[in-house]
């Protein structure tokens, strides 16, 4: 089937170990396809000038929403069409288009447009979550009436660098216990226990072993972060890099009491202190004191 088939809206190209022999994992395929999907509504979303936060607008989601069509065997491809045709497709046609104008940017170093808002910017981050030398190298989405645009390695990278100067002067460094990692390619976050309270972190996959590695151990991690309104708690941050600090060691509790010399107690008696009445006489009669001192 051609790409210029008036049938096909949008035919994703998957490459890597992951596609191999026409075959993808159905993790794999719902994770491309709602990534497409919901970064297609937020920016239609941006478009229409809707708030993209809480329940989005029926008519929105309908406007955008893709079709799985067709799977063609190789290096996996994934043929996807309208439901429809009705006057809403305008919608899709720009909301693609400003999603391939933004890619675009993002390889190129340049300004992204200013309907890319950080929901779009974090959807893409998701879509690119899964790409790495182990999985899918690329995934590409090609249309007979637009530019198309590639989700690999090179995009990852300059998505982390936009993400970076997006957050200039918010750099920060958190020491904690490393928790509750999710290591999914549509996911990987974990969280970082601080004295101060929880830090929620996502990390890429080249930082993947770093992070496993690193579970339920004390932790430097540094990135950049995403605050809160009052401008000092860290909302989420984007790992660069994480490192392990050396702990006190844990001891079972048999070596803690030999070490301390401590004996199991044989009679309560040996509970008691020595008997003395040179100060329990002053506090009895300070309480007496204490009880009557307004009669």
């Amino acid at each position: 089937m051609d790409l210029d088939d008036t049938n096909i809206l949008l035919r994703v190209h998957a490459e890597g170990p992951a596609a191999e022999d026409g075959r993808l994992p159905l993790a794999e395929l719902a994770r491309i396809a709602a990534g497409l999907q919901l970064t297609l509504e937020r920016v239609a979303l941006a478009l229409t000038g809707k708030d993209p936060r809480g329940r989005r607008p029926r008519d929105i989601v309908e406007a955008v929403r893709l079709d799985f069509v067709g799977f063609g065997r190789g290096s996996v491809i994934l043929d996807v069409a309208r439901p429809g045709h009705s006057e809403a497709d305008e919608l899709l046609a720009e909301s693609l288009q400003v999603l391939e104008q933004g890619v675009a940017a993002v390889q190129q170093g340049g300004a992204l447009p200013a309907l890319f808002t950080p929901t779009v910017i974090n959807g893409l981050r998701e879509l690119a979550g899964g790409v790495n030398a182990g999985n899918l190298t690329s995934i590409s989405f090609g249309r007979p009436h637009g530019r198309g645009f590639v989700i690999d390695s090179a995009f990852r990278d300059g998505l982390r660098r936009v993400a970076t100067q997006d957050a200039a002067g918010s750099e920060a460094t958190v020491v904690g216990r490393l928790q509750m990692g999710d290591f999914s390619p549509s996911a990987l976050r974990c969280r970082i226990d601080t004295y101060a309270g929880s830090v929620l972190a996502d990390f890429d996959a080249d930082l993947r072993d770093a992070v496993l590695d690193a579970m339920d151990q004390v932790v430097m991690a540094a990135g950049s972060a995403e605050l809160q309104p009052d401008g000092s708690t860290v909302r989420l941050l984007h790992l660069t890099s994480i490192e392990r600090l050396p702990s006190a060691p844990m001891s079972p509790l048999a070596t803690l009491r030999r070490q301390q010399g401590i004996s199991p107690v044989g009679e309560i008696e040996e509970l008691l202190g020595p008997e003395t009445d040179e100060d329990f006489g002053p506090f009895i009669e300070a309480i007496n004191s204490a009880r009557h001192g307004d009669e």
